[in-house]
């Protein structure tokens, strides 16, 4: 049918050359005007509105998203002819449509609530309404619809609202559904797992969004949850065993997974997949090229890819002299980031930051900065001697000051050089005694000008702004020193054979880069574009890039000449593959294990597999309290924001541990929550006690009063006696209950790293009833046993000190604000291994931050008898540090600030008791022990006034310095009475007091 124009508006269309024309077929509307045509589909137009006018009547017809198209010039009964033309064409070509029985379908499932509707199975509902409000508009009844069962559709379709049939609709309706089905299959839950399932597991087995998320914590049981997910698919008719694909992380893991799914649903086990990410990756890339690719050599023998660096560097280096310079630039002074304490607000950070950096000179000594590794590498470098923290060439010790060292001495130049603290305005950072600072600056340069000795300045802010090395030269060319450039092939040479360790931690440092930059799909150009100050430093990174850029390119060319494949490639190829539309697959739910360890290359894959077909499904278990792997990759913002990423989605919390007990819980959930930034939970214990079900023991207290053992040795024998004692306890116990238990201890590094396991075989242990093994915190995940001991919970390794290079940290995924995050949650793990109780061994001198906070809950949670003292003695100086104690080579003990090189603090440990002895001002020390006061000699500075002839009855007793060596050059003569010695003593202990 064909709308003409009429009247005054056919003339004047004639007049202008305008060709109007509005053709109706069965499917469409065409519309010409002149040269632009218009086809508005019938399913599209959702409004077609009539206007009277005075002689002639105007069309106006809408489409969804599309501005209204106004035609005007025709006569009313033609258009209402036309119009009703459009409605028959339309309920025709509605009539034809498939949809209907989709929309039959969907109601029923509506109405009758058994069925969990993911967003795609909602759309037909949706479609319906949309439908019905357009005929509504259109002036449609029922009684139009000639099929009855269109009718019958169409009717129920005007009882649903706008809200029905949202989003909140379909919560709402899937909610009501739960029930219906927690009830039809309880039998089912029942049995499919030796114990029956909770009722949050049955939850989330039945809950079947787009994407859900279970939130496990330790022995909720997770895996007893994706058995009861896959048995309920096919059970319920939703799936075929072969159209659920189950995913782990490791091998052992999906092995585990198959033979359990085997055994709990037997008559369909076989037919279920579980695989590893990299074996469905690999089996994707074969089924594409025809045939499997050798994975590397590489991914399995480290040593190998070690050599295959190492040789590309030096083959780069030698064909290009840029590329040798660009080494030798970043070796030599760009090998650690250019920060100071100044770009940090605490001591603790800029701890951790030195912890991270390899503070090592050219010539192996250790200093305490990077400001100071540049600047000896520097006068290495240009054969210009120099000795580190040498005794400054006079005397200066005092009772309150140590002999003077400053930072740099050039013996042939005889010039000193400090490299001191301080920004453009001369102040220092936040967290260091400005006054006190600056004091001791002016005392060190009037030191110099008293003695006629040059002193050179540089400063931390010449670090952050690049021009340490430009004022370091001027400095060298104001004080005549020769500068004598060594050729750079020489440079190169003696960076690799005079250095091996750090070269070889440089090849390192490329090796593990590169895993991190293939397994997170960056670019060179992508980490370049995204650098900022901000973040790293700028000039290092930018050099560590261009170094890097050219071996990854030998890299990728040597696995295309060898037709291999890494590990990163079985994820980024396969999820190429998929993108492109050229993987078939029957898979429409997967399941993944363990989703807190997922990384951004694997959430690819995801994706990619969801996206590949509609009304794909994703159902993922994991445990945000869990999450150790970013190391490797695993982001937990994945599952911390696990809705940004896999939308739309439905979280269940799983809020019943069958692991331990309720103390023990208390304990670990307390100490994880510390974090703001993990999810709060509120888990439940299936087993109860009243007594505290954690212990710590402080070893220290077996340690030998009096031995000519090396306090490593003495250590390590207290550990070993502790350890033995606590496993005879266990022994005793399992003895009793007549039944073999099982142990693990653990500990933060491999066995042969944990010095005070030296020599011990647990293989080859004497206790009858124990099952005994030592495991690392990173592998005790996944693990339980009767009893756990937690081994060297210490400074430096609960929570540990080895944090990334920054480099790293550029192809990992963001770091968390929370101080130790990681750390905190893999000591979670370690506690939580246990199903009855744990002891946690350690020495109070060097014990952990993370003891100090645990102890804090109380004796109803913690069982601190065996451990009275923790580490009682902070640093003085940085307030935030813990003074450590260390032995000397003459058998005695000095204490070190646990921040050092931050904070340089250290102290004498006091006779009596063998505790810190802090230095006052006023000329004497004090024992943050036992209080014990010792009054300083005022004459040498650095002796300690003691009795004399104290027992000897005729002569009277006085005070004298203990470096009195008749005859000896160094002796102190310094002598005062008992009168004057009480005096001053007094005067300590009033200021004590005050």
């Amino acid at each position: 049918m064909q709308l003409e124009t009429q009247g005054l508006i056919k003339w004047w269309h004639k007049f202008r050359g305008i060709e109007l024309r509005v053709v109706l077929d069965n499917t469409q509307i065409t519309i010409t005007n002149t040269s632009k045509i218009h086809k508005l589909s019938l399913n599209d137009i959702e409004q077609f509105e009539i206007q009277s006018g005075w002689f002639l009547d105007v069309l106006t017809i809408s489409c969804s998203n599309e501005p209204p198209i106004v035609l005007k010039g025709f006569k009313s009964a033609q258009l209402n002819s036309f119009k009703q033309q459009f409605i028959q064409s339309l309920l025709t070509l509605v009539a034809s449509s498939d949809r209907w029985q989709q929309f039959q379908t969907s109601l029923e499932q509506l109405t009758n609530r058994e069925v969990y509707l993911s967003s795609t199975e909602w759309q037909p509902i949706a479609q319906l309404h949309q439908l019905f409000t357009k005929f509504s508009h259109l002036g449609i009844d029922a009684s139009q619809l000639t099929n009855p069962v269109h009718r019958d559709v169409f009717i129920q379709a005007q009882k649903l609202s706008g809200k029905d049939v949202s989003e909140l609709g379909r919560e709402l309706h899937n909610q009501s559904v739960v029930p219906v089905l927690l009830t039809k299959y309880k039998t089912f839950f029942d049995t499919v797992e030796k114990l029956p399932l909770t009722e949050k597991q049955r939850i989330a087995c039945v809950t079947n969004d787009d994407h859900n998320l279970v939130i496990a914590g330790a022995g909720t049981g997770k895996t007893a949850t994706l058995i009861g997910k896959a048995g309920f698919l096919v059970e319920a008719n939703i799936a075929k065993a072969k159209n659920v694909l189950m995913l782990a992380f490791g091998n052992k893991a999906a092995t585990e997974m198959n033979e359990r799914i085997k055994d709990r649903i037997p008559l369909v086990g076989e037919d279920f997949k579980a695989s590893t990410f990299h074996a469905l990756g690999n089996e994707i890339i074969a089924n594409h090229y025809g045939y499997k690719k050798a994975v590397t050599p590489f991914s399995e023998q480290p040593h190998q890819f070690t050599s295959f660096i190492n040789e590309s560097l030096e083959q780069l280096a030698q064909a290009d002299e840029s590329y040798k310079a660009l080494l030798v630039n970043y070796f030599s002074s760009l090998g650690t980031p250019a920060k100071s304490e100044l770009d940090f607000d605490n001591i603790d950070d800029y701890h951790e930051f030195l912890s991270s950096c390899r503070l090592v000179t050219l010539k192996g000594e250790w200093v305490k900065s990077v400001g100071e590794l540049r600047v000896a590498n520097f006068l290495t470098l240009n054969g210009v001697a120099y000795e580190y923290e040498a005794n400054y060439k006079y005397d200066t010790k005092s009772v309150a000051r140590r002999q003077y060292q400053p930072d740099f001495y050039l013996p042939e130049a005889d010039i000193y050089i400090e490299y001191l603290g301080l920004n453009r305005k001369f102040e220092t950072a936040p967290f260091v005694d400005q006054q006190s600072y600056l004091e001791g600056l002016e005392w060190k340069r009037e030191l110099h000008r008293n003695k006629a000795t040059i002193m050179a300045e540089l400063y931390s802010y010449q670090l952050t702004e690049g021009s340490l090395q430009k004022n370091l030269t001027q400095i060298l060319i104001d004080n005549h020193v020769e500068i004598k450039t060594i050729p750079l092939d020489e440079i190169f040479k003696k960076l690799k054979e005079e250095n091996e360790t750090q070269w070889q931690g440089f090849i390192e440092l490329l090796q593990r880069f590169l895993g991190l930059f293939k397994e997170g799909g960056f670019t060179v150009e992508l980490l370049l574009n995204s650098i900022s100050a901000e973040v790293c430093d700028i000039e290092r990174t930018r050099a560590f890039l261009n170094i890097f850029s050219p071996v990854f390119e030998s890299y990728q060319e040597h696995l295309e000449e060898t037709d291999t494949v890494d590990f990163s490639d079985m994820i980024a190829l396969a999820v190429d593959i998929i993108e492109k539309g050229k993987f078939f697959h029957s898979y429409s739910h997967i399941l993944v294990d363990e989703f807190q360890d997922i990384s951004g290359g694997r959430a690819k894959l995801l994706k990619a597999l969801l996206a590949s077909k509609p009304n794909m499904r994703l159902f993922a278990v994991g445990d945000d309290w869990q999450s150790i792997y970013r190391f490797n990759g695993a982001d937990i913002a994945l599952f911390t924001e696990f809705s940004k990423s896999f939308s739309p989605s439905t979280a269940v919390p799983l809020d019943k541990t069958f692991r331990f007990n309720n103390k023990i819980h208390h304990v670990s959930s307390q100490f994880v929550m510390a974090n703001p930034g993990q999810l709060k939970k509120q888990i439940t214990t299936h087993a109860n006690v009243d007594s505290p079900a954690l212990r710590l023991v402080d070893i220290k207290k077996d340690l030998p009063t009096h031995s000519v053992l090396h306090i490593k040795e003495q250590k390590q024998q207290a550990y070993v006696k502790v350890l033995q004692r606590t496993l005879n306890t266990f022994n005793r116990s399992a003895e009793q209950k007549d039944k073999r238990l099982s142990v693990l201890i653990i500990g933060r590094f491999r066995q042969e790293n944990m010095p005070m396991l030296d020599g011990i075989d647990f293989s080859r242990h004497p206790f009858e009833f124990l099952d005994v093994n030592y495991v690392t915190a990173h592998a005790s995940k996944g693990l339980e046993a009767d009893y756990v001991v937690v081994l060297g919970v210490e400074v430096g390794s609960f929570p540990s000190s080895r944090e990334n290079d920054e480099l790293i940290d550029l192809v990992l995924p963001n770091k968390e604000d929370y101080l130790y995050a990681e750390e905190r949650r893999l000591f979670y793990v370690a506690l939580t291994r246990a199903k009855h109780f744990v002891y946690i061994l350690f020495d109070s001198d060097q014990g952990s931050p993370f003891l100090t906070e645990i102890n804090k809950y109380g004796n109803k949670l913690v069982d601190n008898k065996l451990a009275d003292s923790f580490a009682k003695w902070h640093c003085p100086s940085c307030k935030s540090g813990i003074l450590k104690p260390l032995p000397t080579k003459y058998g005695k003990t000095f204490y070190k600030c646990s921040l050092a090189p931050a904070c340089d603090t250290t102290m004498n440990a006091c006779k009596h008791c063998n505790s810190p002895m802090q230095t006052h001002v006023k000329g004497f020390r004090h024992c943050l022990g036992c209080g014990e006061v010792e009054l300083g000699c005022l004459r040498c500075g650095s002796g300690t006034m003691v009795s004399r002839l104290e027992n000897d009855p005729n002569r009277e007793t006085f005070y004298g310095c203990n470096r009195f060596r008749r005859g000896a050059d160094d002796s102190c003569g310094e002598n005062i009475r008992l009168e004057a010695f009480d005096k001053r003593y007094s005067e300590a202990k009033k200021v004590l007091a005050d």
